[in-house]
């Protein structure tokens, strides 16, 4: 329990320091859908999908791995042109 903590204070900061926050302002209502597993792909209840989000915390690495693949974090070595790149088409 208590390393899933510390995970959830990690994400937080690599949230903050590597979040797109264009991406994320853009594209809100998807987020939230990502979140809470309202997809067609991964759909759950409420409760269901705050389970699966607290077990996805004891890796940390998968998760930031998927953050990363969805485009709300940038890659650890991306310059700020790489970055504006990446967000042109929003």
């Amino acid at each position: 329990m208590l390393k899933k903590l510390q995970n959830l204070l990690t994400l937080y900061k690599i949230i903050k320091a590597r979040g797109n926050r264009e991406l994320i302002l853009h594209s809100r209502k998807q987020l939230i859908g990502f979140i809470f597993c309202e997809n067609d792909l991964n759909q759950k209840s409420f409760f269901l999908a705050m389970l699966y989000w607290f077990n996805m915390l004891k890796g940390l690495d998968v998760l930031v791995w998927r953050l990363e693949t969805f485009g709300f974090l940038y890659g650890p070595n991306l310059n700020d042109e790489e970055k504006k790149k990446l967000n042109q088409y929003l």
